[in-house]
């Protein structure tokens, strides 16, 4: 039975590895109404900042300047996060985790920080002393 199991595990990982190389990036869609916007972000905090977190992290990795994060039902209006403000914005998620005491969604943005950190150190040039 454990056998079985651990072959589930192989399968699922590598099918979720091979659609991940196959899926497109898409903005987020919102309700386009102002009062079901409002609604909808109240009820939905973590999983919108978990979306800015996801877009910050799929820029990075595509060494994107800009992502799209959100768009608007019926609308052509599009939320972007320039690669300048990908600091700001993973900092102010970290801050609403731990002030909505969420601490196990800390360590993946302190993980996509320390990408970010990673790909700013690749690129600049090596400074004499």
């Amino acid at each position: 039975m454990a056998f079985f199991i651990g072959v589930i595990r192989v399968v699922w990982i590598f099918i979720n590895c091979y659609m991940a190389g196959k899926t497109k990036y898409k903005p987020f869609v919102l309700p386009s109404d102002f009062k079901e916007l409002e609604l909808y972000v109240q009820s939905h905090k973590t999983d919108l900042t978990e979306r800015v977190i996801s877009s910050i992290e799929f820029a990075i990795e595509k060494n994107l300047p800009m992502v799209e994060v959100f768009n608007f039902k019926n609308s052509d209006f599009v939320i972007t996060i320039s690669r300048e403000s990908f600091r700001d914005n993973i900092q102010n998620v970290y801050n609403f985790y731990l002030q909505e005491e969420k601490y196990e969604l800390c360590g993946r943005v302190k993980k996509v920080e320390m990408l970010l950190d990673n790909t700013v150190n690749l690129t600049k040039p090596n400074e004499k002393e």
